[in-house]
């Protein structure tokens, strides 16, 4: 019952995020608050949410590759590709961790 909670409220929080944030960026506001729930102890490793988890995980990988190819795709000046070496770095660090997780 409290999982199912969980995911409406999850949901519901992605859904009513800022209009200017892109598809990424509430992915990763959405994969936070999870990692948050999970930290405290709101499901157990292997269970039905943590699965759940792990493929909001993936798509949102998906969805970073796609960002960071159309971002690289446009070239704003020095502080553009700055910007986009960041965030490929970033993408790589999410994406390993998202690997790690899975492992345990």
């Amino acid at each position: 019952m409290i999982k199912r909670s969980l995911i409406i409220a999850g949901i519901f929080t992605f859904m009513a995020a800022p209009a200017y944030a892109g598809p990424a960026e509430n992915l990763d506001r959405l994969d936070r608050r999870l990692d948050r729930l999970e930290r405290q102890g709101a499901w157990a490793q292997g269970s039905r949410m943590d699965r759940v988890e792990d493929r909001i995980d993936r798509f949102e990988d998906k969805v970073d590759r796609r960002e960071d190819r159309r971002d690289r795709a446009v070239n704003n000046g020095w502080r553009d590709r700055l910007e986009d070496r960041a965030d490929k770095h970033e993408n790589k660090r999410d994406r390993r961790e998202n690997k790690w997780d899975r492992r345990r």
